[in-house]
């Protein structure tokens, strides 16, 4: 299957305040050491997006979060010790202003919804492009939703 462009769910105002004049600050979470590098690369060669931190374990994102709160967080919804959702519901009580993407190999429809029920800020599947990536990112930079069709 092929991923198309995100689109925005976003009401006539942001969600959140946009980041602007410096470098949006992102931690990544997900277990599989390919995703976080190819995360990585792709960040390094956009100068609005700064990687953080990433964590393989939502245990080791927790301990980031504590220390360097990043402005956008790209969380797993599979993870090796939890449930991705279940840590973004724990985490944005703690953090308002942070925005969260969720990334999932998932593709089922029902996904996205569960993203947005838990308070995620978008969704993209794992077999979205770097660009739908990076499109999402700068949606949630700007303070904007991300929950177009990017499964199917």
């Amino acid at each position: 299957m092929t991923a198309s462009s995100p689109s925005t769910a976003a009401a006539p105002t942001p969600s959140r305040p946009p980041v602007t004049g410096r470098a949006c600050r992102i931690g990544v979470a997900d277990d599989h050491s390919i995703m976080r590098a190819v995360y990585r690369t792709l960040l390094e060669d956009e100068p609005k997006f700064e990687l953080a931190w990433s964590a393989a374990t939502l245990d080791e994102a927790r301990k980031q979060m504590e220390k360097d709160r990043p402005d956008l967080l790209i969380v797993d919804i599979n993870m090796p010790d939890g449930d991705g959702l279940d840590f973004v519901r724990e985490t944005l009580p703690k953090a308002p202003s942070l925005r969260v993407l969720v990334i999932s190999a998932h593709e089922e429809r029902e996904y996205p919804e569960m993203a947005r029920d838990c308070g995620a800020h978008g969704f993209l599947c794992k077999n979205s492009t770097p660009t739908d990536v990076l499109a999402a990112l700068d949606l949630l930079r700007r303070g904007e939703y991300s929950f177009g069709n990017s499964c199917s």
